[in-house]
């Protein structure tokens, strides 16, 4: 029986009720104004299927996919459906090819309430409907049943959902069909529907007439200054970019009012689950300016040879180019990285969008007043040159690091201003094609003993990368080195003194990271044993939330699950599950169900 006791548990996804044979469930919105499952116990037969099905507690392993997404920066030939697209329209080229098969196309499109419900339906016409992006969490009831009915009819189906709902939808399939085609997108977060209404309540009340069209993403401006455009049954419209619209400043700006498991995403990284993942391809211009025109260009990510077919089938009416995941990733953070954990002033924010107008709410909740924001703005570079004197000193060798890895370096890519604070004694060395990407701010060799000389090394040796999406911070001691072709992704968090890192294959960090000192984190051996099968480097994958204690020896192939706990000197060769401890040589699991807190 699903039973929902943390909010960051559940993605609303639908996908139990719509599994539930007893109509058991049915879905209850809180007072944020996203639904959550309530089982009718008298009705309830205790199967387990709205466990099973349940993206969060299982993830659809028997779909395979590949690795690593073949990429590729794509726009439409049509301008006109580029222009109507959140990015560069390959979603509605696709779509058009497959209503070429009688295929169903399924897709989030606005109510006339406009509240957002997923739909699939075999008429382009409502192309346009489905077409865009609408950042409000989307209604998925009765669809997951809809799908395995065509599906099992023999109908094509051509489905496009949030990574949570691809997810749930073959949970609910149970198995693949050769004739249903998914596509996801890179997806930021899903906003509250409450807050969406009460913003549209304002602009009505401010225009005088009901909404008729809504289109987040408008390109007037352009799509990099991209804009949110409504219009209104009087002829009149409304347009404001991103930086003026009050509901993009609070989605992109405060941070106040995404759904809680958003802030906790499990469907962060890949491979993905759908065929094909669809993204804006965010910083193209750097990459190729020949692929930009300020119109829109398509991030495409194809996951399977299913996806990769489809996209093929459509190269004649587009423009395309591959590229790598490095070109990818750079300018999509939110591709591995969940967003930022919401204000503390989220339950003021709800409480007070219950009796103020929401122009008030963003007035209180949102930007400074502009001349706040100003002033904060001519402090900030003081503030900071006290906290970087403060840190570094007069170290030449300081200096030097600092201004190499936030300014000068070309294998280095930054996605925000001085990502780097390096205290004393920090060396960092990046040899010929490592890449170091930063997206938060990562913090080396801080000290516990302020006069310590203790020396932070970090390495990233030849065509190896160290990608920091989430705040982490590293304390003096501690060796980082990331071995040739290696990979080590840092979600947030942090390593105290004397930690050691090796990562030959992929070390994966999940954020809330919390490690003792003296941890040993390896995978890699350095030497190789001549036996059948031997592997001289596997994987490491460390999950949120998660507290290694001192002195212990996490080794290749392990993978620790969200919320575990690994006891002071424990030695960890096998796989250790979510929520439980585990203690000894070799560690094994000594309580389960655990919680911890800092």
């Amino acid at each position: 029986m699903i039973n929902i006791q943390n909010k960051v548990d559940c993605c609303g996804c639908n996908a139990c009720g719509d599994i539930c044979g007893k109509h058991a469930i049915s879905f209850v919105t809180d007072d944020e104004g996203f639904w959550y499952p309530q089982v009718d116990k008298s009705l309830c037969v205790d199967c387990g299927l709205c466990d099973k099905v349940c993206p969060i507690q299982n993830k659809a392993d028997f779909v395979e996919r590949y690795a690593e997404p073949n990429v590729f920066a794509a726009y439409t030939k049509d301008e006109a459906i580029r222009l109507d697209s959140t990015s560069g329209g390959i979603h509605s080229m696709l779509a058009l090819k497959m209503y070429e098969k009688d295929a169903y196309v399924g897709g989030a499109v606005y109510n006339p309430d406009q509240t957002v419900s997923q739909i699939v339906d075999n008429n382009p016409e409502r192309l346009s409907e489905i077409r865009s992006s609408k950042y409000l969490q989307s209604n998925a009831e009765g669809v997951y049943k809809e799908i395995r009915s065509l599906l099992k009819g023999g109908k094509n189906v051509f489905f496009c959902g949030c990574p949570c709902q691809i997810h749930a939808l073959y949970n609910f399939l149970g198995r693949e069909y050769e004739n249903l085609v998914t596509c996801d997108f890179i997806c930021r977060g899903v906003n509250s529907p409450k807050v969406f209404l009460k913003y549209m309540e304002m602009l009505e009340r401010q225009f005088g007439a009901k909404a008729t069209r809504i289109k987040f993403k408008n390109k007037k401006w352009g799509w990099h200054n991209f804009s949110l455009r409504v219009n209104f049954e009087n002829g009149e419209e409304y347009c404001k970019d991103r930086y003026h619209d009050l509901f993009f400043i609070g989605y992109l700006q405060a941070g106040n009012f995404t759904r809680s498991s958003c802030y906790e995403c499990h469907f962060k990284g890949f491979p993905q689950k759908a065929d094909i993942t669809l993204a804006d391809f965010w910083g193209i211009e750097k990459v190729d300016k020949t692929m930009d025109q300020d119109k829109g260009t398509s991030l495409v990510m194809v996951n399977s040879d299913k996806g990769q077919a489809l996209f093929d089938s459509i190269k004649e009416k587009i423009e395309w180019r591959q590229f790598t995941m490095d070109d990818a990733r750079a300018g999509n953070p939110a591709m591995e990285g969940s967003l930022k954990s919401v204000k503390p002033n989220r339950d003021a924010f709800f409480k007070d969008l219950d009796k103020l107008p929401f122009e008030k709410v963003a007035a209180k909740y949102f930007p400074l007043p502009s001349w706040k924001k100003g002033l904060k703005k001519r402090l900030n570079p003081l503030k900071s040159m006290y906290n970087i004197l403060a840190n570094m000193g007069f170290s030449v060798s300081s200096w030097f690091t600092f201004l190499r890895i936030n300014f000068l370096s070309k294998s280095v890519v930054r996605k925000m201003r001085m990502p780097l604070l390096n205290k004393k004694n920090t060396i960092i060395q990046i040899d010929k094609g490592a890449k170091m990407f930063l997206s938060e701010k990562f913090t080396t060799g801080t000290k516990q003993v302020k006069k310590s000389k203790m020396e932070t090394r970090i390495l990233l040796e030849k065509d190896s990368q160290l990608i920091v999406d989430g705040s982490f911070k590293v304390y003096a001691g501690s060796y980082i080195r990331v071995a040739p072709k290696g990979k080590l992704i840092l979600h947030g968090g942090f390593i105290n003194e004397n930690v050691q890192i090796t990562a030959g294959d992929v070390v994966e960090i999940g954020s809330d990271f919390t490690c003792g000192r003296d941890v040993v984190i390896r995978s890699y051996d350095g030497h190789t044993i001549c036996q059948e099968g031997y592997k001289v480097s596997e994987p490491i994958k460390i999950g949120k939330h998660v507290w290694i204690g001192q002195g212990a020896t996490v080794l290749k192939g392990v993978t620790i699950g969200d919320g575990a706990i690994i006891a002071a000197g424990a030695i960890v060769t096998k796989d250790v599950p979510g929520r439980c401890i585990a203690a000894g040589i070799p560690a094994k699991i000594v309580r389960e169900n655990v919680n911890w807190h800092k």
